[in-house]
């Protein structure tokens, strides 16, 4: 079964009619039509490769390239992201900076572009990537539903920043967000980890960095 959440977005300046605008969750499938008008036999081989991205890497990469210089879609840049991630860390941050280049109206070509600024402690790249906006309704006025891990990407990018800005209140406020939502994404427990770490975590943080 779907399930829906309406999200009151979240507001950077108190504005009392922006303050009433919300939007959808939805765990249901959000078509990306570009991918959709491949052909079948394209659609059929990546979804085999994307597969394999995590666990073959090595074996996939060279298909993935292929098939990204032919169709330079977010889906497939991701996909080959993830498999150089297993095995050129270098190599992913050029392909994710790629597919922003190529793609930067893609939430999730944002949101990985947004992690490696803020990994590299660019945080100023931060609100420019997203055009200044904070919320997705606003991002994307004209779309009224976001599919779960559209909001927790762009929700988890958000707490990070804040943090990094050393602002917790509002870190704090779209994490409480994010558990209502998502309370068992990866990326609610990586912020978890982030603002709320355990003794161990603070430890291991201390001894390994």
């Amino acid at each position: 079964m779907s399930k829906k959440t309406r999200i009151k977005q979240h507001i950077l300046n108190y504005n009392p009619v922006a303050d009433t605008a919300t939007y959808e969750i939805t765990n249901a499938p959000i078509l990306d039509q570009r991918f959709r008008n491949l052909p079948q036999a394209i659609q059929n081989e990546f979804n085999a490769l994307s597969e394999q991205a995590e666990t073959n890497s090595a074996t996939v990469i060279p298909r993935l390239l292929e098939l990204v210089e032919s169709y330079p879609l977010p889906l497939i840049y991701s996909c080959l992201a993830i498999a150089y991630g297993r095995v050129d860390p270098k190599k992913q941050k050029l392909i994710i900076a790629e597919n922003y280049q190529k793609n930067p109206r893609n939430i999730f070509a944002r949101c990985n572009y947004a992690r490696l600024c803020l990994a590299e402690n660019n945080t100023d790249e931060i609100p420019k990537i997203f055009d200044n906006q904070i919320d997705l309704k606003s991002l994307y006025p004209k779309r009224n539903q976001f599919h779960i891990t559209e909001y927790t990407a762009f929700t988890s990018v958000f707490c990070q920043y804040y943090a990094a800005k050393h602002q917790p209140e509002q870190a704090e406020e779209l994490f409480i967000s994010m558990q209502s939502v998502a309370p068992e994404s990866s990326e609610t427990q990586q912020i978890k980890e982030l603002l709320h770490p355990t003794l161990l975590q603070r430890i291991n943080k201390k001894l390994f960095g």
